[in-house]
């Protein structure tokens, strides 16, 4: 007793504060990305499905006295990235393709600024994280992460479509959190995911199967002819953006509205926009979203399934990264069948529920207790009343994992804990895992038969201070 009193006095006299910090208590960081992959083109000069734009998420925890506190002053948050910098971005050929076409595709931006690389939010590639109040952690939104070969084989995994050198598509952040002194209070590392997708694989084979040359210029000029086929008329390798006499580069958001890049409604082409010699048509805008209109034709045209995918409906990886990147790899890949239509339908069950009509809302997505509306799982969800109090700040985009926080009066992100979705934990990628282990790693920890410390944080003592060290599922509200 003498003892525990002695203990509990010390723990008191710990509380000193200074600038809303408490000074004696120690810190745990934890960060995210906000999606399980970013999806990122080798080239820039046709068109641009999206452009570098990784989103890192971080909460701050100080550990000590009788419960957590998540962190919202007082301290700063950096990232910096153990694979990549400003000189060897510039110095890659795709990502140069990004630095010169960018201004021409955001017309004002500039991506490279006093020698720094920049994203379209103004983040570069080291930079600071600012608080948001919504999620409760530190952000930075738009950092421009791109795939790197690394010249490590067991990370240079990503094949290139285009006959380069592998790459390495799961980037580290390295995340430090420092006192208003500069002392350092906490780090931590998480996976930055960003990767080519299959697009490259099956249009340089079509542009070849169809008397073009097989390069990106090929099927882009390939592409044109197909899209001047549909109801627009429009040959978009026949359209001059940037007024230099060739077609391209053209932002499919520019007609087709992509809740992606921030839009709601198609913004139409950039002043000064011309049309090659020859064009017929007449630009205009579209009332279909980007995910609506590229999902759809894939899945209905004769020529793609007879030619290339009979069943791309539920064959994600045509499109989405495999490439031997395998970006669905989380918690309910390794530990059961399910797959992507599972959860979100195929395609053909998308476009039949009009849920392509509204990409990315929670309206249209998946949850932790119920799979996409007119999707009838074979697989059992979580149950409905774990999660009822989970509170989500964003009730348009991404979904109710993404932006939702729950536990502990509803502060902490479904992902600080779990991981990013696609990469929860445990993965079968081992870097997603290696967070979560550091933390639960660092405490002698017992685990039930079948969990380990790779798993969702489940440890109490990471979080509060001498509680249980016995893992276990923690409450989702209280």
């Amino acid at each position: 007793m003498k003892k525990t009193v002695i203990r509990s006095l010390a723990a008191l006299a710990a509380l000193t504060t200074f600038a809303g910090v408490a000074s004696a208590y120690t810190y745990k960081v934890i960060a995210n990305n906000d999606l399980g992959m970013h999806c990122a083109c080798p080239t820039f000069e046709g068109f641009l499905l999206l452009p570098p734009f990784n989103t890192i998420r971080a909460q701050v925890i100080q550990y000590g006295g009788d419960k957590p506190i998540v962190v919202s002053s007082g301290v700063t948050v950096s990232y910096s990235f153990a694979e990549e910098t400003d000189a060897t971005l510039q110095a890659d050929t795709y990502f140069s393709s990004w630095i010169a076409n960018a201004p021409k595709l955001f017309p004002g931006f500039q991506p490279v600024v006093n020698g720094k690389v920049k994203g379209l939010t103004g983040k570069g590639i080291a930079d600071l994280m600012s608080y948001d109040s919504q999620s409760m952690s530190y952000v930075a939104a738009g950092v421009p992460a791109y795939p790197v070969t690394t010249g490590n084989t067991a990370k240079d995994i990503m094949t290139d479509p285009l006959g380069g050198p592998k790459r390495d598509p799961y980037l580290t952040a390295n995340i430090t959190v420092k006192n208003a002194s500069g002392t350092v209070l906490a780090t931590t590392s998480t996976v930055v995911p960003v990767a080519f997708g299959g697009c490259c694989s099956c249009h340089l084979t079509l542009a070849s199967q169809n008397g073009y040359p097989a390069t990106p210029a090929g099927s882009f000029a390939y592409l044109g002819k197909m899209h001047s086929q549909n109801s627009s008329g429009i040959d978009i390798s026949m359209i001059d953006p940037d007024g230099d006499g060739k077609g391209g580069p053209v932002r499919c958001s520019w007609c087709h509205w992509d809740p992606a890049m921030g839009e709601s409604a198609a913004p139409g082409w950039p002043t000064g926009t011309k049309l090659l010699p020859g064009a017929t048509f007449t630009l205009k805008k579209s009332a279909y979203s980007f995910s609506d209109v590229l999902h759809r034709f894939h899945s209905q045209s004769q020529k793609v399934l007879t030619q290339y995918d009979p069943n791309i409906a539920n064959n994600c990886y045509d499109c989405h990264p495999g490439n031997n990147v395998n970006c669905y790899r989380g918690a309910h890949k390794g530990k059961t069948a399910i797959w992507c239509s599972d959860c979100h339908g195929n395609l053909n069950q998308r476009v039949a529920t009009n849920q392509l009509a509204k990409p990315w809302l929670q309206a249209t997505l998946p949850t932790c207790y119920n799979p996409s509306p007119g999707v009838n799982s074979a697989f059992a969800c979580h149950s409905a009343n774990t999660y009822k109090t989970n509170v989500s700040w964003d009730p348009n985009l991404f979904g109710k994992y993404i932006n939702a926080r729950g536990h502990y009066t509803s502060v902490l992100l479904c992902q600080t804990c779990h991981g990013m979705p696609h990469g929860e934990n445990p993965s079968t990628s081992a870097p997603d895992n290696v967070q979560n282990s550091t933390l639960q790693g660092a405490i002698k920890a017992v685990y039930p038969t079948g969990k380990d410390k790779s798993y969702a944080l489940g440890v109490c003592d990471v979080c509060h201070y001498q509680k249980s060290t016995t893992w276990s599922v923690p409450p989702h509200e209280l």
